[in-house]
Order: C-alpha cells, then structure tokens, then sequence
C-alpha cells in the first residue's frame, strides 16, 4: 500500500518533483565547478585506468561479458585509481571527497527537506506552495537539517565502501564468477534499506511537528517501529528495482536513475509517516488515504507482543 500510494502521490506532483530536478541540475554544476581543480589533476590517471575494453564492458551491465568477472574488474579498478589519485596529490584528493561527500549531499539534502515541505502542504490541505518559497520557508530547519543527515551518513558510507572492497579482495575464480554478482546485490540491496529505514519520517516528523532536528529523527524512528517490517520490506523493494537496474544496464543509466530514485524516496518518505502517525492525507485530486489511527496501531503492537 505504502509502495502504491508514494507513487501515486510522486505522480500527481510532478511538477513539485520537475522543481527539484531542476534544482538537482544547480547544485551539481556549482559541485562539478567546485570538482573541476580536481577533475583537471587527475583526468589523465582516470583516462588511463579506465581507457581498457574490459572497464568498459564492466560499466555496462550484464550484456558485455561475463557479470561477476565485470564486477570484480570494475572495483579493483575504482578502488586502485583512488589510490593512485591519493599517492599523487593527497591534499587535493581530500579536497575532491569534501566536494562528493560533504557539499554534494549537503544542498541536495536541502532540496529533498524542500521538496517534503511542497508536499506537507499539498497532502493535507491540497495547497500548492512554489518550489523557492518553501525553501525560504524552511531554510533553517533544512540547513541544519541536511548538515546532520550528511554527517550521519558517513558510518553509512565507511560500512558500504568497506564491504565492496572486501568482496573485491576475493580471488576464487568460481566465487567471482557465480556468486560475486549475487553476494554485492544483496549487501547493496540490504545496506541501502537498512540505512534509509533508519532516516525515514525524520524530515517528515521535522516539517509535521516543527520541532528540532534530534526530536525529528527520535519521532521518525518511533514512526517507522509501528509499522517495521512493511516499511522494511516496501523500502527493500524500492532498492531490489535501482540495483536491478543498475546490474541490468549498467553505471550510465545512473545520472537518470539516481535523482529519480531520490526523488521518489523523498515522497516515500512523507507517505510513511503520515501512514504510521494516523494523519489522513491526499494522493491526488480526488482521493484521500485515511490509514488507521495512532492509538490503534501501538494497541495492536502492544497486544501482539503481549500475546
């Protein structure tokens, strides 16, 4: 329900959704213009790594080639010109990750928090609210906002890059082979639900109750208990179709799958606390979802884990 719903609801916002592309298209020329002192360094060390028939063959999903072989040929390859960049110039490579993992995230997390504030308006009273004014609207709260989100998502990133590279470390033939596309899917699959189920309604809780940002997340996190195992499996859904994909077609398709996966995330995100708080909601011109009330789910959880 909450899958069908958060996509009904992405549909009639499209224009909402439209905004935030645009605005994803600003923050990621300002990034590439910050990126640029480091694209220059090190353009011909990543021409070089990446210029081989089998790198390009591991970029472009199942149809070139042996998978697991492809894969394994792409993180060795990704992980040692990280190295290699590291070794040449450490400074300006610190540099370029604060550009990728700390600015990047930052203003992107700032259009999401804007994009659920269009949409708070939108699901309770069906008022429409420009993309610029809800982001003066909710500049303070998203700043800070977006500024603990990324640092949060460091543990995220330190546990996911370390797991990719150690399943790079293998060497047994018949396990790269076979089972090395299987293996990074389901980890992929499984970090990537884990780490978002722990962040949803945070946004959501900071926008409903207009409260601080620690009191958002515990909100969110008390939000996502209630009803844990569908969020975790509809949130597990959502990551099974980006990472098919990505397998399936390969890393180019990304520059169109990643902000749209975002964005859709963004409006999940509004559905399920919305859902999970008891608060009628609209998903589009003529419907609105009226889900069960607070009280009744945290009666039934109790009942069950009395029973």
């Amino acid at each position: 329900m909450m899958f069908s719903n958060s996509l009904k609801l992405f549909g009639s916002n499209w224009r909402k959704v439209l905004k935030l592309f645009l605005y994803y298209i600003f923050v990621w020329g300002l990034c590439f213009a910050l990126f640029l002192p480091v694209f220059f360094k090190f353009k011909d060390l990543v021409i070089s790594n990446f210029q081989s028939v089998e790198t390009f063959k591991s970029l472009t999903g199942v149809f070139q080639g042996g998978v697991g072989q492809n894969l394994h040929h792409l993180i060795d390859v990704c992980f040692s010109t990280g190295v290699d960049a590291w070794n040449v110039d450490a400074g300006l490579m610190a540099y370029g990750l604060i550009v990728l993992f700390v600015f990047l995230p930052f203003f992107v997390n700032i259009g999401k928090y804007t994009l659920n504030e269009m949409l708070y308006s939108y699901m309770t009273s069906k008022a429409e609210i420009g993309f610029f004014s809800a982001l003066v609207k909710g500049l303070k709260r998203s700043v800070v906002y977006a500024l603990c989100y990324t640092l949060y998502n460091f543990l995220f990133w330190a546990v996911m890059i370390s797991s990719v590279y150690g399943l790079g470390l293998v060497t047994n033939p018949t396990f790269i082979n076979y089972l090395l596309p299987l293996v990074l899917f389901v980890v992929l699959v499984l970090l990537f639900t884990l780490n978002q189920i722990t962040v949803l309604g945070w946004s959501a809780a900071s926008i409903v109750f207009d409260c601080n940002v620690f009191r958002a997340y515990k909100k969110g996190i008390k939000a996502v208990k209630r009803h844990f195992w569908s969020i975790f499996a509809t949130t597990g859904l959502y990551f099974f179709l980006f990472w098919g994909l990505v397998m399936i077609f390969g890393v180019y398709p990304m520059v169109v799958i990643v902000p749209l996966m975002s964005t859709v995330l963004c409006v999940y995100d509004m559905v399920v606390f919305f859902a999970s708080q008891g608060m009628r909601f609209y998903i589009n011109e003529n419907k609105i979802m009226t889900p069960k009330k607070l009280e009744e789910v945290d009666n039934i959880n109790k009942t069950a884990y009395i029973l």
